[in-house]
């Protein structure tokens, strides 16, 4: 079984007013921009038509506006499409946010730290956190490198993180794309930390701006021996327009947990267990 815990639904509506005008768009979000005409009915049915062919029970998609109604919409359309809100955990009503998106329907919150223009670990941010790990709610965040056009890397460094995990021992935090180029900074972050996560999903296209020479399989060993199969999470970060389910991503991953001789059982952890722990109550 298979649980893919980081995907997106784009489309104008579910940007709200955070959809890009007047700005210098890259190639990459260019791309995105022209695809996102399609309806909520024709994301849902094209995203249950590529899990069902992949074997995928469950999808986790990244809110990219707070209290968006096309998300909520297409989110409450499947039991198998699980919505992570977003929100600025600075913001004074930051747990009245996130209550009201649980009402819509929401497991989780996404985080983000490098586009979205606050400091993930100040004091302000603390309230947010607590009713976080008072109600088991799991918490995202993209660090590190990004397409998006208001990226700050000094806002996404993940280590702003660590004095929250300190104060919050049981609050659940996956850094997604491995930190994004923030590799060194999240496996520090992992010492003595044992409410961190690590998310597999994306191209992983940072790799080569890293000092070292590592390769995803050498990434994967790392995460796995620091980490242990216990607190990775499978995603592919998959938009399922233009270019269909990021197949690609999945049998690449999968061929290197094969490869490092991961066993059956922590493989259906990564693949599948964790999110699907994380995503209980």
């Amino acid at each position: 079984m298979i649980i893919d815990g980081h995907a997106h639904f784009f489309n104008k509506k579910t940007f709200g007013s955070n959809f890009p005008k007047n700005l210098k768009m890259t190639e990459a979000m260019k791309k995105m921009a022209s695809t996102m005409d399609h309806t909520m009915e024709e994301n849902r049915d094209a995203w249950i038509k590529a899990m069902d062919k992949e074997g995928i029970e469950k999808t986790v998609f990244m809110s990219t506006s707070t209290l968006n109604e096309e998300f909520t919409s297409f989110i409450n359309s499947s039991d198998r499409l699980v919505g992570f809100a977003t929100l600025n955990p600075e913001l004074p009503n930051a747990v009245e946010t996130v209550k009201k998106e649980l009402e819509n329907g929401m497991q989780g919150v996404k985080l983000y730290a490098t586009n979205g223009q606050y400091n993930i670990g100040s004091d302000k941010t603390f309230p947010f956190y607590e009713y976080c790990e008072n109600n088991q709610i799991p918490i995202t965040i993209h660090s590190g490198v990004t397409i998006g056009p208001t990226a700050d890397l000094f806002t996404g460094n993940p280590v702003h993180i660590s004095r929250v995990l300190s104060a919050f021992p049981e609050l659940r935090v996956l850094m997604a794309h491995f930190g994004a180029g923030y590799f060194r900074e999240v496996l520090m972050l992992k010492y003595k930390r044992e409410n961190l996560y690590v998310e597999t999903s994306g191209t992983n296209n940072w790799i080569p701006f890293q000092d070292n020479f590592h390769t995803l399989k050498d990434v994967f060993k790392k995460s796995i021996d620091i980490f242990t199969p216990d607190r990775i999470v499978f995603g592919t970060d998959t938009r399922i327009f233009p270019d269909g389910y990021r197949t690609g991503i999945l049998n690449e991953q999968q061929k290197i947990l094969d490869e490092l001789n991961v066993s059956s059982q922590d493989k259906e952890k990564i693949m599948y267990g964790n999110m699907a722990k994380l995503l209980a109550k």
